[in-house]
């Protein structure tokens, strides 16, 4: 799985996102993915209150400018 698959994922299934928050993980497991040591470690490491305020900037569909 790309960074940009992985994105499209956790933008379009909702499940997925909060396993992901969870479990990172078990959750790429279950997505049939075989995630590193250091992917696990960088998505425990990620701020995921800051993914969702970006993600609530541009859910209208504004661009950056």
């Amino acid at each position: 799985m790309t960074l940009q698959q992985l994105v499209d994922r956790v933008l379009s299934d909702p499940k997925f996102w909060n396993e992901l928050r969870k479990d990172a993980g078990k959750a790429l497991r279950e997505a049939g993915e075989k995630p590193t040591p250091e992917q696990i470690k960088a998505l425990k490491e990620v701020n995921y209150k800051a993914l969702q305020d970006v993600g609530s900037a541009f859910a209208g569909g504004g661009t950056i400018t």
